[in-house]
C-alpha cells in the first residue's frame, strides 16, 4: 500500500479493498513469515508421494531384496513413506536404518549455518563414523543430498560401508538454476515464489545445491558406474561402491 511505484515487496502490494475483505492481520509482518514458512514447509510429503515413477526408479536402482540392509539419509523419510517402502522389500529379515535430517536441516537454516564449503545449511556427515566397512547392502539418501558439505568426504564413507558393487541412490526435489529459470519464465509463478520467500528468512537462491556435475566431479573417483536424471525438478544421482 506505497502508492506510486513498484513495490519493493510482494506484501507490499496489499490495497484497501484487500485489508476491507481480509482484515488488518495481512498486514501484520509476524504473520506473514509465519504463513509463509507455513507454505513452504510440509510439502515434501505432499510432492513425494506423488511422484510414483520416481520413486520406484529409486527403489529399483537400489536393487535391494529380501534380508538386505539399506541405510537412508535424509527430511521426511517416515512421512515421505520410504522407509515403509524400502522395509517392504527388505523383510522382516532385513533393516532399514534411518537417519533423519529434518529438524536439524531447518535449524541450520533459521540460524544462518555455513559448511566447510561455503553454503548455507550444510555441514560435515559423521552419521556413519561408528558403521563398520561392509555393513550395508545400499545407502539412499532422500531429500538430504544438498545438507552435506563435502561430497567426496561423505561418498567415500558410503562405499566404505557398503558391500562391494553395491549401489548408492541420491534423490533430490531441488531448488537451483533450473528451478529459479522456470518460475521466472511465468510471471504468476514468479510472484507466489517471491512472496513466500520473502518472509522465510533466506531465499531460495542461497540455498545450497549440488548439480549433476558438481556430484560427478566429487564422486566419480570414489564410486562406479555414476549416472544422473532429472524429471520435473527431482534429480536423481547414483553409482556403485568399488568391486576391487
Amino acid at each position: 500500500m506505497r502508492g506510486h511505484g513498484a513495490p519493493q515487496s510482494p506484501w507490499d502490494a496489499f490495497q484497501q479493498h484487500d485489508v476491507d475483505r481480509w482484515g488488518p492481520v495481512i498486514l501484520d509482518r509476524d504473520e506473514q513469515v509465519r504463513w509463509s514458512q507455513a507454505i513452504f514447509l510440509g510439502g515434501l510429503t505432499y510432492m513425494w508421494r506423488r511422484a510414483h515413477a520416481i520413486r520406484e526408479l529409486v527403489y529399483s536402482t537400489l536393487d535391494l531384496a529380501p534380508g538386505h540392509r539399506v541405510l537412508v539419509v535424509g527430511e521426511v523419510i517416515e512421512g515421505c513413506g520410504f522407509a515403509d517402502d524400502l522395509r517392504e522389500r527388505v523383510g522382516p529379515d532385513g533393516e532399514v536404518r534411518v537417519v533423519e535430517l529434518v529438524d536439524e536441516a531447518r535449524s541450520a537454516y533459521f540460524e544462518g549455518r555455513v559448511g566447510r564449503g561455503g553454503q548455507l545449511a550444510t555441514w560435515r556427515w559423521d552419521y556413519t563414523a561408528d558403521i563398520p566397512d561392509g555393513t550395508f547392502d545400499a545407502v539412499a539418501v532422500l531429500q538430504g543430498v544438498q545438507h552435506t558439505d563435502d561430497w567426496t568426504e561423505t561418498a567415500t564413507e558410503f562405499a566404505r560401508i557398503l558391500r562391494p558393487g553395491r549401489p548408492v541412490v541420491l534423490a533430490e526435489i531441488a531448488f537451483g538454476p533450473r528451478f529459479a529459470e522456470r518460475t521466472r519464465a511465468d510471471v504468476h509463478l514468479d510472484y507466489l515464489v517471491e512472496k513466500v520467500f520473502d518472509r522465510m528468512g533466506f531465499h531460495h537462491s542461497e540455498m545450497p545445491y549440488y548439480s549433476a556435475d558438481m556430484l560427478h566431479t566429487a564422486i566419480d573417483g570414489v564410486l562406479v558406474g555414476t549416472d544422473d536424471f532429472e524429471w520435473r525438478g527431482i534429480e536423481l544421482f547414483w553409482g556403485r561402491s568399488p568391486t576391487g
